[in-house]
């Protein structure tokens, strides 16, 4: 039987969180900000203030309520419309959450 890509999709999204969760006791922001900066920050600045709206900085992501961890996590192991593939293990898409995670405003 022929799996369609739609079909692939939601297997992985429904299977990485819960083994990001598994994982998600020894995330670490460092690392994430490295990788963050290294696969995202030649187009998503690190800086607070940019003149530009698109693509958001890191912190405008961490602190859009609708990025949350569950479709960051879904989001990393999908297509990127516009954007160059991103390559990410389950544990390092743990660590760029815990990243975004310092970034949230209080």
């Amino acid at each position: 039987m022929k799996m369609t890509l739609g079909m692939a999709l939601v297997v992985v999204a429904l299977a990485v969180p819960t083994f990001a969760q598994d994982q998600g006791a020894s995330s670490d922001a460092a690392r994430g900000q490295a990788l963050a900066r290294r696969w995202c920050g030649a187009c998503h600045l690190v800086a607070l203030r940019v003149t530009t709206i698109d693509p958001p900085t890191f912190t405008a992501i961490a602190n859009d309520a609708t990025k949350t961890p569950d479709h960051l996590r879904t989001f990393f192991v999908s297509p990127h419309k516009d954007m160059p593939p991103i390559q990410l293990t389950a544990a390092q898409i743990e660590d760029v959450i815990a990243y975004f995670g310092t970034l949230k405003k209080p």
